[in-house]
């Protein structure tokens, strides 16, 4: 029976949660990367080391690096992706050599996910959204992308150009700065000028050319990463389906599917992140966990409830429209030995919460309860 290894993201010594908190809060191992390095850059011997001895001081384990960033370079496989391929290649043999041995990645372009208001009311405190009709007021009424309104069902525009004459102009301003952040893992942001101009960039790269730029990557990082003992996982879109005009390419079954198929290497696995895939209702998360468990080095547990035109808000761990049970059980019982991270992804705002400063979604008391939860599960569905 797989093991499954509870741990906890944490965002390095900037980060306002401690590792003794959260070493307190039950999880083995730290989901942690070098944000502290640009996009692109080399990540070196000396300082991957220095950061698997904070954690180890801690007497935790860094169990998953989330994430080491694919440079928007190589997503549009523009003139300098042959050099940040190679950049990319020197610092997973940097990892391996210091015995890091899985990593999460991402193929979203721009945006590494997208809410539009981090404060969703919820008893004890708040939690993420993603409301369609807030994302259409953006796009069609603030950004002014050209062909938004052509790209929404009328009806919808039409709610969206309602809700956005009740907005006063803070209102507005803070609709935007929401879109904008790009979080959590992108380590960027982005002025409405500056986003208009990284959107740019894919005028003429539609979802097939975009795909054989993924497929481009794979293949040129998974048999190194095969060599070097390496389980590489790609995390699916969020959400699972185009975002301003944006392509998105790993958002459904069919694409997981293509992923670990283009390359049929066990380097080339997946981030199973129920969140993110169940805020599409036509994703069987417990048949994809089964039938891909040998491909998922990697597992995100979240839950969402959806509503109407891809709307979603992020509820308690084992409440909404992911069957959570179902995918740890099929998670459990895939007949190998072996030890597979999980850590609870994102997390109400809950009470203590609110007095401290933290990441959207990275909570301490709001993910300490989520992991609180699984945990439980866990040991229910281990001695059944």
């Amino acid at each position: 029976m797989a093991q499954l290894l509870p741990s906890w993201r944490w965002y390095g010594p900037q980060d306002p949660i401690q590792l003794l908190e959260i070493k307190a809060a039950g999880a083995k191992g730290i989901v942690t990367a070098l944000h502290q390095i640009e996009n692109g850059a080399i990540w070196t011997k000396a300082e991957i080391q220095e950061r698997n001895k904070e954690v180890s001081s801690a007497g935790l384990h860094w169990s998953v690096v989330e994430s080491l960033p694919v440079h928007e370079g190589i997503k549009t496989n523009n003139a300098v992706a042959s050099v940040l391929l190679k950049n990319y290649l020197l610092s997973l043999e940097n990892l391996a050599a210091c015995g890091i041995d899985t990593i999460c990645y991402n193929f979203m372009p721009v945006l590494d996910w997208t809410r539009t208001n981090l404060q969703k009311p919820v008893p004890g405190g708040t939690t993420l959204e993603l409301r369609a009709v807030e994302l259409v007021a953006f796009d069609c009424f603030l950004l002014e992308r050209e062909g938004a309104k052509a790209s929404y069902d009328a009806e919808l525009v039409q709610a969206a150009a309602d809700y956005f004459d009740t907005l006063d102009a803070a209102q507005r301003e803070s609709l935007a700065a929401t879109l904008l952040l790009g979080l959590p893992g992108s380590e960027e942001t982005y002025s409405l000028e500056e986003f208009r101009a990284a959107l740019s960039t894919y005028d003429h790269i539609s979802a097939a050319n975009f795909r054989e730029n993924l497929f481009r990557f794979l293949e040129a990082v998974m048999p190194r990463a095969q060599e070097l003992g390496i389980k590489m996982t790609i995390h699916p879109d969020d959400p699972p389906y185009s975002v301003l005009g944006l392509p998105r390419i790993v958002s459904t079954a069919e694409d997981l599917r293509a992923v670990v198929k283009t390359v049929d290497l066990t380097a080339n696995g997946l981030c199973f992140c129920t969140g993110s895939l169940a805020s599409r209702a036509d994703n069987d998360l417990v048949t994809l966990a089964t039938e891909l468990a040998e491909r998922i080095h990697f597992v995100h547990l979240r839950n969402v409830q959806r509503g109407a035109h891809g709307s979603f808000f992020e509820s308690g761990h084992l409440q909404g429209d992911a069957d959570i049970a179902g995918v740890m059980k099929a998670l459990m019982t895939d007949g190998t030995d072996r030890s597979l991270a999980y850590r609870p992804d994102h997390g109400f705002k809950l009470l203590d919460d609110q007095n401290r400063t933290s990441y959207p979604g990275y909570s301490l008391y709001g993910r300490l309860r989520g992991l609180a939860e699984l945990e439980g599960l866990r040991h229910g569905l281990a001695y059944s």
